[in-house]
Protein backbone atom coordinates (compact mmCIF):
# COMPACT_ATOMS: atom_id res chain seq x y z
CA UNK A 1 0.00 0.00 0.00
CA UNK A 2 1.32 3.23 -0.71
CA UNK A 3 1.80 6.36 2.03
CA UNK A 4 -2.18 7.00 2.85
CA UNK A 5 -2.93 10.09 4.35
CA UNK A 6 -3.90 9.53 8.12
CA UNK A 7 -6.55 11.03 9.77
CA UNK A 8 -6.92 11.00 13.80
CA UNK A 9 -6.46 14.69 15.86
CA UNK A 10 -8.40 13.86 18.88
CA UNK A 11 -11.10 15.95 18.92
CA UNK A 12 -14.16 14.79 20.82
CA UNK A 13 -16.58 16.03 17.76
CA UNK A 14 -15.05 13.56 15.92
CA UNK A 15 -13.91 13.51 12.15
CA UNK A 16 -15.24 13.09 9.00
CA UNK A 17 -13.48 11.47 6.26
CA UNK A 18 -14.08 11.31 2.73
CA UNK A 19 -16.32 14.40 1.75
CA UNK A 20 -18.23 12.25 -1.46
CA UNK A 21 -19.23 8.89 -2.13
CA UNK A 22 -16.39 8.81 -5.05
CA UNK A 23 -13.36 9.39 -2.44
CA UNK A 24 -11.60 6.16 -1.52
CA UNK A 25 -10.82 5.90 2.24
CA UNK A 26 -9.99 2.69 4.26
CA UNK A 27 -9.76 1.82 8.17
CA UNK A 28 -7.46 -0.12 9.72
CA UNK A 29 -4.36 -0.27 7.13
CA UNK A 30 -6.34 -1.72 4.67
CA UNK A 31 -7.04 -0.39 0.60
CA UNK A 32 -8.86 2.54 0.18
CA UNK A 33 -12.10 1.88 -1.51
CA UNK A 34 -15.09 4.14 -2.86
CA UNK A 35 -18.07 3.64 -0.74
CA UNK A 36 -19.80 0.31 -1.36
CA UNK A 37 -22.86 -0.11 -3.08
CA UNK A 38 -26.47 -0.22 -1.17
CA UNK A 39 -26.80 -3.68 0.10
CA UNK A 40 -29.78 -6.16 -1.45
CA UNK A 41 -33.32 -4.60 -0.17
CA UNK A 42 -34.58 -7.13 2.35
CA UNK A 43 -37.11 -9.35 2.02
CA UNK A 44 -40.02 -9.32 4.72
CA UNK A 45 -39.59 -10.27 7.55
CA UNK A 46 -40.50 -13.74 9.00
CA UNK A 47 -43.74 -13.99 10.90
CA UNK A 48 -43.67 -17.52 12.78
CA UNK A 49 -48.02 -18.25 12.62
CA UNK A 50 -47.32 -20.89 15.32
CA UNK A 51 -45.37 -19.65 17.84
CA UNK A 52 -46.43 -21.88 20.73
CA UNK A 53 -44.08 -24.84 22.03
CA UNK A 54 -40.81 -24.80 23.64
CA UNK A 55 -37.83 -24.15 20.41
CA UNK A 56 -36.25 -27.56 20.07
CA UNK A 57 -32.75 -26.76 18.66
CA UNK A 58 -31.23 -30.06 18.10
CA UNK A 59 -33.08 -30.23 14.12
CA UNK A 60 -33.54 -33.67 13.02
CA UNK A 61 -33.26 -34.23 9.29
CA UNK A 62 -36.07 -33.20 7.47
CA UNK A 63 -38.79 -35.93 7.02
CA UNK A 64 -38.52 -38.04 3.92
CA UNK A 65 -42.45 -38.70 3.44
CA UNK A 66 -44.07 -36.28 0.94
CA UNK A 67 -44.17 -33.79 1.32
CA UNK A 68 -40.57 -33.35 3.27
CA UNK A 69 -41.10 -31.52 6.57
CA UNK A 70 -39.71 -31.57 10.29
CA UNK A 71 -39.82 -34.48 12.65
CA UNK A 72 -42.13 -31.78 14.67
CA UNK A 73 -43.98 -28.74 14.85
CA UNK A 74 -41.42 -27.15 17.24
CA UNK A 75 -38.68 -27.77 15.02
CA UNK A 76 -40.38 -26.06 11.87
CA UNK A 77 -40.78 -23.22 14.64
CA UNK A 78 -37.37 -23.07 15.90
CA UNK A 79 -35.82 -22.82 12.37
CA UNK A 80 -38.75 -19.75 11.53
CA UNK A 81 -37.36 -17.92 14.75
CA UNK A 82 -33.56 -18.55 13.86
CA UNK A 83 -34.20 -17.43 10.40
CA UNK A 84 -36.31 -14.23 11.83
CA UNK A 85 -33.25 -13.71 14.33
CA UNK A 86 -30.97 -13.47 11.74
CA UNK A 87 -33.21 -11.11 9.86
CA UNK A 88 -32.87 -8.89 12.74
CA UNK A 89 -29.80 -9.06 12.97
CA UNK A 90 -28.65 -8.32 9.99
CA UNK A 91 -30.80 -5.58 9.57
CA UNK A 92 -28.99 -4.09 12.81
CA UNK A 93 -25.40 -4.33 11.19
CA UNK A 94 -26.61 -2.79 7.74
CA UNK A 95 -28.17 0.58 9.36
CA UNK A 96 -24.95 0.44 11.55
CA UNK A 97 -22.85 0.48 8.17
CA UNK A 98 -25.11 2.74 6.44
CA UNK A 99 -24.77 5.20 9.95
CA UNK A 100 -21.26 5.38 8.84
CA UNK A 101 -21.17 5.78 5.46
CA UNK A 102 -19.48 2.37 4.95
CA UNK A 103 -22.48 1.44 2.29
CA UNK A 104 -25.32 3.29 0.38
CA UNK A 105 -28.34 3.37 1.81
CA UNK A 106 -31.05 1.73 0.15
Amino acid sequence: MSDPYVVGDGRPDGVTVGASTTEKVSLYGVTPVVQGAALTAQLTTITPADAEGTPDYAIAALTSSTPYGFASAQEGITVLYVIKNLQTRLAEVEARLEALGVVAAN
